[in-house]
């Protein structure tokens, strides 16, 4: 459940980042786009003052020539100042000048000190791309034909300084040479607002598609993601519910657990009460010797319920512990220490390949007990040949144990809950309970798988497949028979 919360904490992290992140980007986008934009107006703008500028400086400079009033010189010469200013804030941008000293040129030429920081960022980031450095180009070029309106200016005035009066040759000339001027300045000043209209265009198409990629990306992420994450939910809902079902049938096997094994506990106690309190009362030797036994039976009995209650325990704390075994070596002396008391009447045939494996002998051990335990135990020795088959070999990586028995057998309608704990048929022979149970516990902690096959009079085959560790070598030994 925690990690169920720690995974939705996970995402709903993952999410806002995600969004931030987008918002983060189409803002900067939009901003940065919105500045060039502005600063390419800002441009526009100033162009309009320079060609209001040289426009003037043309009108002053002709009322010049057909007064020779230096008044108009002089308004010639500060109209002039508004494109020579422009022009050196474009030099001083090149030469990589302090910023202040650009602006204060920008200023004097008659820009707004509002968009001046604009002109400048744009200047700097966009001189290098091509359509950028054509106006640059254009700006240059009106320069050029300030720097020819100057010069005639400056010819004016050597004329009346010389002559006090202009011919009306020369007026004319020098008319038609402003006029020309004039002319090419402003056909540069609708190249310059062309070039910048076709940029200001084009910032605006780059911001919408850019705009429009990183929606339609934000969307497949949100949509992947979202999926990813419904997905990883769902699994992670499945596995909650999954460990809910687990933990149900878990307390459901502890109260059956706890009820059963305090009555499994206190049912030999009252016998061995009852059978102590007969005893105290009996003279005859043969009926103690027979209240012993039945103590004695009771005993062991307990014994082998308490040991597979630890057993049980110890199965659901320890982890693996893979140690070397030798098959047949490993297996013969649980036959042996099984079959103590009940002579030779049951016979054990062994079917086990010689070889070495890696394993967790504690539950093989465990579970191999318990399987020869239950064979002997509802073994039928009233048939002409009883016997147990213990076959083991191992195969792609995994341990293959058969143990078959033509005891009592089992019948069918109690095998579909055999493995179930504290589940007991009506034999009178009948176990604890837990045997089966610890057996098919033991098997699915090392990931193994087991099958049981029985017919009611005939035995039972109980199959057994266990993951193994090969080891690098094998021993031979003797095959026991």
């Amino acid at each position: 459940m925690n990690a169920f919360k720690n995974q939705k904490k996970v995402i709903l992290y993952n999410y806002i980042t995600y969004i931030f992140i987008s918002i983060l980007l189409i803002v900067s986008v939009n901003y940065y786009g919105l500045k060039a934009i502005d600063g390419m107006r800002a441009f526009t703008a100033g162009e309009s003052f320079y060609m209001k500028a040289q426009q003037e400086a043309s009108r002053q400079l002709t009322n010049y020539i057909f007064t020779g009033n230096k008044t108009y010189r002089h308004q010639f010469l500060d109209n002039l100042q508004v494109p020579i200013n422009d022009s050196l804030a474009r030099i001083a941008l090149n030469q990589h000048q302090d910023d202040r000293t650009v602006a204060q040129h920008f200023i004097l030429g008659g820009n707004n000190p509002k968009d001046v920081g604009n002109i400048i960022w744009v200047y700097k980031r966009f001189k290098s791309l091509s359509r950028f450095k054509k106006a640059i180009k254009i700006w240059q070029e009106a320069d050029l034909l300030i720097i020819r309106l100057e010069a005639i200016g400056k010819e004016i005035e050597h004329e009346l300084t010389a002559n006090n009066i202009i011919s009306a040759s020369k007026k004319e000339t020098f008319i038609r040479r402003i006029n020309d001027t004039s002319e090419m300045l402003a056909q540069k000043g609708n190249e310059f607002d062309e070039v910048l209209g076709e940029n200001i265009r084009l910032v605006n198409k780059i911001v919408l598609i850019v705009n429009s990629l990183i929606a339609l990306i934000i969307f497949a992420c949100i949509v992947g993601i979202s999926i990813k994450y419904i997905n990883k939910l769902s699994e992670l809902q499945k596995d909650t519910m999954a460990q809910n079902e687990k933990l149900k049938k878990t307390n459901e096997e502890l109260d059956l657990f706890t009820h059963s094994v305090s009555h499994d506990l206190r049912t030999p106690i009252t016998s061995l009460k009852g059978l102590i309190a007969l005893a105290e009362t009996e003279t005859s030797k043969t009926e103690l010797t027979t209240y012993f036994s039945l103590m004695k039976q009771t005993l062991s009995r307990q014994d082998d319920f308490i040991l597979k209650i630890i057993q049980f325990f110890k199965n659901k704390r320890m982890s693996e512990d893979i140690q070397e075994i030798h098959l047949p070596t490993f297996l013969k002396p649980i036959v042996q220490d099984l079959r103590y008391g009940i002579g030779h009447e049951l016979n054990i045939i062994y079917e086990i390949e010689p070889k070495t494996i890696g394993i967790d002998s504690f539950r093989l051990n465990i579970i191999c007990t318990n399987m020869i335990s239950n064979a002997i135990k509802y073994a039928d020795l009233q048939k002409e040949y009883p016997f147990i088959r213990i076959s083991a070999k191992t195969m792609g990586g995994y341990l293959h144990i058969i143990f078959e028995d033509n005891g009592i057998g089992i019948d069918t309608q109690h095998l579909p809950k055999i493995f179930d704990i504290f589940y007991v048929t009506s034999h009178h022979n009948k176990g604890s309970g837990i045997g089966l149970y610890l057996v098919k516990e033991m098997v699915s902690k090392l990931d193994g798988h087991i099958m049981l096959t029985s017919e009611i009079g005939k035995g039972s085959t109980f199959s057994i497949k266990l993951p193994i560790s090969e080891l690098s070598f094998d021993q031979n030994f003797p095959t026991c028979n």
